[in-house]
């Protein structure tokens, strides 16, 4: 209660006067300082500073950040680099955390008597060191001993010679150490005078100072630990051994496992996921989350999530119309696809299947189904929006603007509280607004909306990030398990996706058939009255556009396109139908051209099924998968989808082939831009 009462009265005077840590010279370190070197003056605070010799600020940092559990930067480097910048920025987000954890005291322990390579009861010096309960594993001497019970005595209940040691004997005296870095945390909750409440920006303020010697002296470490293990028989056994020895028992950067084999899992010490009521997917090890694997792609590598490998939750995280459609009752699921069917609503029901079948090929069906390990950084939810394509790979290289900050802009819109709990309460911001309707993020030659993220910038306004090596944070194991989590459990995020995906299907079906330089190549009726044809006039069954669908996320230019260099600027931006969608119906009137005789409202079923064939024949493997739907459901990737519930017309219930069978479901959606 004292030391309660000392740190309220230490945290106002720091809110009243200025707050005091003692640490780095009470400098604001940030990205570009040094420490003192041969031929170079220090630099702290974003100035050169020649009257400071011997100074060891930047050096003393790493090795700070390192001791409270956040590894991206190295630890005795002494320069503030981009890494140390990410690494400061994590501290500052856990920091702001209403909880964290505390290493155990003491750190290890030791035999009181000497053991025989027979025995299974061990006496230590200070049961404090260990968890209350087992299973947990130690190291003495170079035997790994698995603990199963521990007694009020501090006498150990073991099993020995574990993960291929052999048993042996040790004298007393012998050192007692945990295996696992996250076995020697224990949670607490952090009271609002122990937070960092300022803007996550890396740079280490007054403020990060003060919290961060709050941390040192209370032995708060980072509450959020990755681990890889070995699997046997499919289930965790043994932490993942790196290259150059150790243990992978605290991973953080994208590139620390250079092995495809251990899958990783996560364990959460804080309440920061409203988690529902689950099994846990490691019996043996229910504090774990599963997160995925490593994986490498030419020159760009990092973490993936697939279903069929066990690495996402099931049926929590698939992408159910219950999970993904609006709720009838606030704060309860969306309907099931028994309901839907009942319902007979052909639109709400066709543009979820269409939505559906194409995530499958996406995403794997799934929210928390991640890839982090190509030039696209990260891609999530139903279309698998991309945070930015790198133009190379080098850390100073550009990264084109991403899908997945145009739908963060859409969330953050349209539902607040779940674009704070997905992203803004870790820092984490849109370079541009939505606005009404996503206009200045809106590519109107290719149909889509993308956009940067951005971070908060020392003293106010925000950076939006550019280079590779920002993006690379997006890589890291620690955000990846965010996305997962957020996609895992924050529901409204997850129907934010449900209209960002109809989004796309609206705007590519709107697009004009041609552009506005030139005469229309047809004109269809409408409500209003006659107008141009526009692509959804020419695609018109459920299995067209959905394949339509899937391949403007492949290739947007391939079925939207801009006009020709030959067109006025002013027009040539304006997209219409692309080069794949024009020579597919340009293959299709070659064969059999009876079939387009009028115009598009005149065509028949045939002229619908010469359509799709030919995109069928020019998209390989995964357009086949979208059109043969759901015939080639893989059963390994767990899908509890009630497939058996569409309706058979005869060709294993897939999408409806029928001319004008998709009627898009736009409810809710804002304007277009």
């Amino acid at each position: 209660m004292l030391d309660d009462l000392g740190q309220m009265f230490a945290w106002l005077t720091a809110a009243l006067v200025r707050p005091a840590s003692g640490l780095y010279g009470e400098l604001d370190l940030r990205p570009g300082d040094r420490d003192p070197a041969a031929g170079l003056p220090a630099r702290y605070a974003g100035q050169d500073r020649p009257e400071l010799t011997g100074t060891t600020h930047v050096r003393d940092l790493h090795r700070d950040l390192r001791e409270l559990g956040f590894l991206l930067a190295p630890p005795d480097a002494t320069t503030f680099t981009t890494a140390t910048w990410l690494s400061v920025m994590e501290f500052q987000r856990y920091a702001s955390l209403s909880d964290a954890a505390t290493e155990r005291e003491p750190r290890s322990t030791s035999l009181v008597d000497a053991v025989t390579p027979e025995a299974s009861l061990f006496r230590v010096g200070a049961a404090s060191a260990f968890p209350a309960q087992g299973p947990f594993r130690v190291l003495v001497d170079d035997e790994i001993v698995e603990v199963t019970a521990t007694s009020a005595d501090a006498g150990l209940t073991v099993t020995r010679g574990v993960e291929g040691t052999a048993a042996a004997a040790h004298e007393r005296g012998a050192g007692v150490e945990l295996i696992r870095w996250s076995d020697r945390l224990v949670p607490v909750h952090a009271h609002f005078y122990e937070r960092y409440t300022d803007p996550v920006t890396g740079v280490v303020n007054a403020w990060t100072r003060f919290v961060l010697r709050r941390w040192k002296d209370r032995r708060r470490r980072c509450p959020v630990v990755v681990e890889a293990w070995e699997l046997r028989e499919g289930r965790p056994d043994r932490l993942h051994t790196i290259p150059g020895g150790g243990r992978a028992g605290n991973v953080w950067g994208a590139r620390e496992i250079t092995s495809t084999a251990p899958r990783v899992f996560v364990r959460d010490l804080t309440r920061t996921w409203e988690r529902p009521s689950r099994e846990p997917v490691a019996p043996a090890h229910p504090e774990l989350d599963v997160s995925g694997d490593y994986r490498v792609l030419g020159d760009y590598a990092g973490p993936r999530a697939w279903p069929e490998f066990g690495h996402t939750w099931r049926p929590e995280g698939e992408m159910l119309p219950e999970h993904l459609l609006p709720s009838p009752e606030p704060g309860g699921p969306g309907p099931t696809l028994a309901q839907l069917v009942q319902a007979g609503d052909r639109a709400v029901l066709g543009t979820y299947l269409v939505v559906r079948a194409v995530s499958e090929v996406e995403a794997i069906g799934y929210f928390d189904s991640l890839n982090a390990y190509d030039r696209g950084f990260v891609s999530l939810g139903p279309c698998h929006w991309t945070a930015g394509l790198a133009t190379g790979p080098a850390p100073a290289s550009a990264v084109d603007e991403g899908e997945l900050w145009g739908f963060v802009a859409y969330l953050k819109a349209t539902d607040r509280y779940a674009f704070a709990q997905a992203f803004g309460r870790f820092g984490l911001d849109v370079a541009t607004e939505w606005g009404q309707s996503g206009a200045e993020l809106f590519n109107p030659s290719q149909r889509k909306y993308t956009g940067r993220p951005a971070v908060p910038r020392e003293g106010g306004g925000a950076q939006a990030l550019g280079r590779v090596e920002e993006y690379n944070l997006f890589r890291d194991w620690h955000w990846f398990y965010r996305l997962q989590m957020a996609g895992r459990t924050v529901d409204g995020l997850r129907r934010a996706m449900w209209d960002m995906a109809r989004i796309r299907v609206r705007d590519v079906g709107e697009t004009p058939w041609d552009g506005p330089a030139g005469p229309p190549t047809w004109t269809v009726p409408d409500a209003g009255g006659p107008r141009p044809a526009r692509i959804k006039d020419v695609i018109t069954s459920e299995r067209g556009m959905a394949i339509v669908h899937r391949w403007h996320i492949r290739a947007p230019a391939n079925m939207v396109s801009a006009g020709p260099a030959t067109e006025p600027p002013e027009t040539r931006r304006v997209g219409r139908a692309g080069p794949v969608l024009r020579a597919a119906y340009d293959a299709a009137v070659k064969e059999d051209q009876g079939l387009f005789d009028g115009t598009p409202d005149t065509w028949g079923d045939a002229a619908e099924q010469a359509l799709v064939g030919q995109l069928r024949a020019q998209g390989g493997a995964s357009v086949e998968y979208v059109h043969e739907w759901p015939r080639q459901v893989s059963k390994n990737r767990g899908f509890t989808l009630a497939y058996e519930l569409l309706p058979d017309r005869g060709e294993g219930r897939a999408l409806d082939l029928a001319r004008n069978s998709f009627q898009l479901d736009a409810s809710g959606l804002p304007p277009e831009p």
